[in-house]
This record gives structure tokens, C-alpha cells and sequence, in this order.
């Protein structure tokens, strides 16, 4: 499911700000398991560890739409994935043990490359839109080839998951 405009032009810029006063997360959370096998991911992650208000609209979406029960990840909200550099992408991957609906908001527009793409169909997430879609879907992120990428991402898991280290 893809809402387009999901956020405004000044809501884009402050998380887009935000990255240049945040920490960046370098510990193990930002690997990615590919066949049990930890690697890590390259790019900039930030942690956002409080709940703001978008946060509540994007978990009764996910809800709704997916006829679920969610809930937020234990010590995080969601995060923020800062692709600056050419190169960087992310392998494809799911996320069935962590999260059951997985959302993505794309907060950059001057950018080439670094595109959400999913095995089962191609999609182009304009700026501000968001992007729900089941935690067990294979996708990955094509490598950036200029401008910087934002994305905030949150993963909602249901009751069981909850008890699943992120």
C-alpha cells in the first residue's frame, strides 16, 4: 500500500535536519543477517529511540490495512537510513523475525539510485510517500549513484515478535 504525500515538504526537512544533529548508529543492530550470517550494512542509520505523532497515524494504517494487531519495537520507534555516499544499497533481505508490516517514508528528493525494489514488482516511492508492506517480502535498496537518500523506517511487530531482539 502507498499513500503518496503521507508527509509535507517541512516535515520531510526536519527529519532531514534532525540526521545532522543525531548520533549515528554503528552497533550490531545495523546488520543484516544474510543466511544467518551477520554483514554490515553501509550507510548512515539513526535510532529514533522517542515516539512522535506520525508515528500513531502510521501504526492505525498499518492495522486497518493489513487487519492486524501491531505494536512499537521494544527499545526503538523507527529509524532513519542516510545513503550519501555512490555504492551504497542494501542486499535483499525480509524482516519476518523483527516486524510483520514493515513501512518506508521517503524524505529525500534530489537523489539517483537507492530505490526500494521488491521481487514481486517494481516501485518508484515519490518523496514524502510512504510505502506499508508485509515484513516476509524480499526487497532490497539499488545502490545510490548520486545526491543522498532518506528514508524513515519503521517495523510494527504483532504480539509474538515483541519478545524478538531487533
Amino acid at each position: 500500500m502507498v499513500i503518496n504525500n503521507f508527509f509535507t515538504d517541512e516535515q520531510c526537512a526536519f527529519w532531514r535536519s534532525y540526521c545532522s544533529f543525531a548520533s549515528n548508529n554503528d552497533s550490531l543492530e545495523v546488520a543484516l543477517k544474510v543466511q544467518e550470517v551477520p554483514q554490515k550494512v553501509d550507510r548512515n542509520y539513526y535510532t529514533l529511540l522517542s515516539k512522535y505523532n506520525f508515528m500513531d497515524e502510521v501504526k492505525y494504517l498499518a492495522e486497518k490495512n493489513f487487519k492486524k494487531k501491531l505494536y512499537f519495537q521494544k527499545r526503538n520507534y523507527g529509524h532513519i537510513m542516510h545513503y550519501h555516499t555512490p555504492g551504497q544499497g542494501l542486499r535483499w533481505h525480509a524482516e519476518p523475525n523483527i516486524s510483520t508490516v514493515s513501512v518506508s517514508i521517503n524524505i529525500s528528493e534530489e537523489y539517483e539510485g537507492a530505490e526500494l525494489q521488491f521481487r514481486q514488482e517494481d516501485l518508484q516511492l515519490p518523496y514524502k510517500s510512504a510505502v506499508f508492506y508485509d515484513s516476509n517480502l524480499a526487497h532490497r535498496v539499488s545502490p545510490l549513484t548520486s545526491g543522498e537518500k532518506m528514508s524513515i523506517v519503521m517495523w510494527l511487530p504483532n504480539k509474538e515478535q515483541l519478545c524478538v531482539d531487533s
